[in-house]
């Protein structure tokens, strides 16, 4: 029976099953014109060019649907993408001849939970003359009986999409739905903003049991964005004059006002999706206010102006900004000037409106201003005047790339210039430029050569360095004046740190064709060749990305070796565990290396949603992925998750660390280890190494540690990676940590399978700063099996660069440390070039191994680690002595406030960090340029067969 016989006769258009429905195009009132519009849509076929920008991700048998003004990309519905369960989504959207789509993606839903998504099972092209459409029909992905039908089309002159979406309630049943669009921003990229009382940038935090009270009724939504060439995006509806939705820098939802849907009830939501040239809010909001003043009669007026500073220095010099606030409580747009200081922006007319002024992540200045019926012209405003700095870098007396590190070298400073993105993200001091996109980002600057910036009147450091094998360069105390230049030149050498037979290499590096980043290629591109690092692969979340044109463009391929891999990263919920009430995700895995296929959907990566680690396996296996030359790495095995999505496996599975895995699967999280899935190949543990560390903070390092551990002792041998993880110039750095592979390939004849070969056995220290070289004989640290005996001796030789403190190194047997060392040389100048010898040692293994069955041997070297306790008794360390009283219990944990009486927690954490050292200490040199860091370092282990009987783990602890 047809739908059609549920609902009045004012049925929605395509909601009644009929396959030659055409729904009617969206929002009459909208009326633009213009000289030579046009429009277009055609499905991408083999060899078409797609549109450009940092995050197109076109491919072909996608759609594109575009005018004279803009250009979108509809993904095919076998091409899904994030949280989406099929294709039909605006994947790509940017202004025509720009290439800069800034946009991940936009998608249909009633809800966030996963069955709430739209599931299109058809997608048609229409055509009458100048309009072009898309027309999908679906359901919802969990709920057969509710028909839905969306309409996207282009009409010539506009900015954007028009869209059209009919939902119905085909159940029994009456639901709460809210019919939204989802704008996935991922994280470090697009910042939402909404004029609301208190609101602009600034929204509620909340979770997935508050989002409720986040919920706002606005006149539109805009965003802004980190990196150029960029857009900006907004909507505006066209059903009401106010649309309803939540926001945040990983998800904003923006649609009609939620409602309970009684059974046979419908709904239809029709919407202006458009994208503004420019990474200011201000471009989008201008559009947002003419659709405004078209559909509800709301007038605006354009309001322009100049900011400059004394001295001569400009608005984008100064990475100067504008808020206009309506009275005192409503932001109602955001600008940011263009280079020669001057800007423009549309405001409702006939208010009164506040002028925030804002330089380096700080207010400057306010003033005041009417905003009539007529465009006002506000004239100058000036900022406080700044000083400039000419940096130079020099390795080895030559100029090359590196990172420079501009630090406040006093409290009064660093109070006078610390500042935010718009109050989003890090904190920075000084704030030179946006947090996350490209150089300068933050309080560092990409450097080759001279290369000038802005910085506020105050006294700063600078460091730089070649990675933790090189002396820091440091120029400290550095008076910057105003309307004054100074020049910094810093000097780095190389130091014979790196032991010979070996390649540093970083596993998990992220650019801007990830979902949550957004720094051009061309400055990832500058960060590689600054961090020294020999071997970086890259590893876009759900995609691949080779960098090719911006390695061709800086000229460098002679000095990288690149290996194009990616990291599954799972957004679709699912149910994996039966002692679990909630669908989950499956964390982080890494493959390399993965071909680049310009063409491919996810550019060479397998769609990596609602599977198993052993189907995700398998899956990128059919692709081409050979697993005889590459290499499948768990990432993060423990940790946090963004929206409801685990980061990690340990932490969606549920691993219980005081018992074994079970070997026979029956549906709980302690038997997914070894499980095979349905469908597939490979078993869940068919991976070849595990991260130990991550991030250059390295914050988590203790309960990555304790898996490894785990899985050791019951004969679950894996080799342990050390990775930056790094996202941008900010967050983690590049090449900190990173590995030191024991290999035979070198850089100028490098062979990846040679190389991956000695990654998967093991054949690797990870480090951010010290050097450990072990061995017991003949036998290296790996995941092979040696043969040992009491009358072996293990020999340690640790080196490390003059900068980076050793204070112990640390022997563990079987997990447990057994000795620790702490008459370590100390370099009597951590600025120089000498005191790299740390410790030259050998020990007896009659003092290492247990009265009796095999062992298994880590070296470790650095900063001690901070004690951690495991309160809710699954194994896992989980807090610190956050409170410093010298114990570690229920009143360490932050949600706690009273005794909650029980032995094991529900409720535990955060780890404990390391304190914050003495400005000029070791420790406080170190982390100028390894934020948050602390020094560590570990070998793989000695896998040993004591009784010659075959390597027994020693169990469970």
């Amino acid at each position: 029976m047809l739908l059609l016989s549920l609902f009045a006769c004012d049925t929605p258009a395509c909601l009644g099953g009929d396959a030659d429905c055409v729904m009617p195009s969206p929002c009459p009132d909208v009326t633009y014109s213009c000289e030579g519009g046009s429009t277009e849509v055609y499905v991408l076929g083999p060899g078409d060019v797609p549109p450009g920008g940092l995050d197109t991700l076109a491919a072909t048998g996608d759609i594109v649907l575009g005018n004279d003004k803009i250009v979108a990309v509809i993904d095919a519905l076998d091409h899904p993408h994030y949280i989406a369960p099929t294709g039909g989504s605006v994947l790509d959207l940017g202004v025509r001849g720009k290439d800069n789509d800034s946009l991940r993606a936009v998608f249909g839903a009633i809800g966030l939970l996963p069955e709430e998504a739209f599931n299109y099972t058809s997608m048609e092209v229409l055509e009458d003359g100048d309009v072009k459409a898309i027309q999908l029909l679906g359901t919802l992905d969990g709920y057969p009986a509710i028909p839905i039908a969306t309409r996207y089309e282009v009409r010539p002159c506009e900015p954007g999409i028009r869209i059209r979406t009919e939902i119905a309630n085909g159940t029994p049943d009456a639901l709460s739905m809210y019919l939204t669009d989802a704008f996935y921003w991922g994280g470090r990229e697009m910042i939402p903003f909404t004029p609301r009382v208190g609101s602009g940038f600034n929204h509620p935090d909340f979770g997935l049991s508050t989002i409720s009270a986040a919920f706002f009724e606005v006149p539109f939504m805009a965003s802004g964005m980190h990196s150029a060439p960029a857009a900006s995006y907004g909507v505006v509806s066209c059903s009401d004059d106010s649309i309803t939705g939540f926001q945040s820098d990983n998800v904003s939802a923006m649609g009609a006002a939620p409602r309970v849907f009684p059974s046979k009830d419908w709904e239809i939501y029709e919407r202006f999706l458009f994208v503004g040239d420019g990474s200011a809010v201000s471009a989008a909001a201008d559009i947002a206010y003419e659709l405004r003043e078209q559909l509800w009669g709301e007038d605006f007026v354009t309001v322009s102006g100049k900011i400059e500073a004394p001295g001569g220095q400009l608005g984008d010099t100064m990475r100067a900004s504008l808020q206009i606030v309506d009275g005192d409580d409503i932001p109602v747009t955001h600008v940011l000037p263009a280079a020669d200081g001057t800007w423009s922006a549309r405001v409702p007319a006939n208010r009164s409106y506040t002028l925030v002024a804002e330089a380096f992540g700080k207010a400057s200045s306010q003033s005041s201003f009417d905003a009539a019926t007529s465009d006002v012209d506000v004239g100058t405003v000036t900022l406080d005047a700044v000083g400039e700095v000419s940096i130079n870098v020099t390795i080895d007396g030559l100029e090359d790339h590196a990172l420079v590190f501009i630090l406040p070298a006093d409290d009064a400073t660093e109070a006078a210039t610390a500042g935010t993105v718009y109050g989003f993200f890090e904190d920075c001091a000084p704030m030179l430029g946006l947090t996350h996109g490209g150089s300068p980002a933050c309080n560092r600057v990409l450097v080759n050569g001279a290369t000038t910036v802005a910085l506020p009147a105050g006294t700063y450091d600078f460091y730089t360095s070649r990675g933790p094998f090189s002396t820091l360069g440091a120029l400290q105390g550095v008076a910057v004046e105003a309307i004054t230049g100074q020049s910094v030149l810093l000097e780095v050498e190389s130091l014979d740190v790196q032991p010979a037979g070996t390649l540093s290499g970083d596993f998990h590096v992220h650019g801007g064709k990830s979902f949550d980043a957004n720094i051009p290629d061309i400055d990832r591109v500058k960060a590689f060749i600054a961090s020294g690092v020999d071997v970086i692969v890259s590893t876009e979340h759900d995609v691949v990305n080779d960098y090719a044109e911006a390695i061709a463009a800086l000229d460098v391929a002679d000095r990288l070796l690149m290996v194009t891999g990616t990291e599954s990263t799972g957004h679709l919920l699912f149910r994996f565990r039966e002692d679990y009430g909630f669908p989950q995700v499956v964390g982080h895995w890494m493959f390399w290396p993965v071909a680049y296929d310009p063409e491919g959907p996810y550019r060479g990566a397998a769609w990596d949603e609602k599977a198993e680690p052993g189907l995700l396996f398998t899956r990128q296996d059919e692709l081409g992925w050979d697993r005889d030359i590459g290499v499948a790495q768990l990432n993060h095995p423990y940790g946090g998750a963004q929206f409801g999505r685990d980061y990690s496996w340990g932490s969606a599975a549920g691993f219980d660390q005081t018992v074994p895995l079970k070997e026979t699967y029956d549906g709980t999280g302690q038997s997914l280890y070894f499980h095979k899935p349905d469908g597939a190949t490979y078993s869940n543990d068919a991976y070849d190494v595990q991260e130990v560390m991550n991030g250059t903070k390295n914050e988590n390092l203790i309960q990555y540690r304790s898996f490894w551990h785990y899985l050791l002792n019951q004969g679950i041998v894996r080799g342990g990676t050390a990775n930056s993880d790094s996202h941008s110039l900010v967050e983690n750095v590049l090449g900190t940590p990173r590995n030191l592979v024991f290999t035979s390939t070198t850089r100028d004849d490098f062979d990846v399978a040679t190389f991956d070969a000695d990654v998967r056995e093991g054949h690797i220290l990870g480090t951010n700063g010290p050097v450990i070289v072990a061995s017991i004989g003949d036998n290296q640290p790996g995941v092979a099996v040696a043969t040992a005996s009491a009358s072996d001796t293990l020999h340690i030789v640790v080196t490390a660069a003059p900068w980076i403190p050793v204070d112990e190194v640390r022997i563990l047997v079987n997990g447990e440390v057994t000795q620790t060392i702490t008459d370590l040389a100390t370099p009597a100048d951590p600025l120089g070039v000498d005191g790299i010898a740390r410790l030259d040692i050998e020990v007896s293994l009659a003092d290492l191994l247990p009265a009796s069955g095999d062992a298994w041997i880590v070296v470790e070297a650095g900063h001690a680690l901070v004690g951690q306790d495991d309160l809710d008794c699954d194994g896992l360390p989980d807090t610190g002595d956050n409170n410093g009283d010298g114990k570690i219990d229920w009143k360490d944990v932050e949600e706690l406030t009273e005794d909650p009486g029980v032995d094991c927690l529900d409720t535990v954490g955060p780890l404990a960090e390391p304190p914050e050292p003495e400005r000029e200490t070791p420790d406080w040199l170190f982390r100028t340029v390894n934020p948050g860091g602390y020094p560590m370092a570990f070998t793989n282990p000695f896998i040993l067969d004591v009784d010659g009987g075959g390597f027994a783990g020693p169990g469970v602890k």
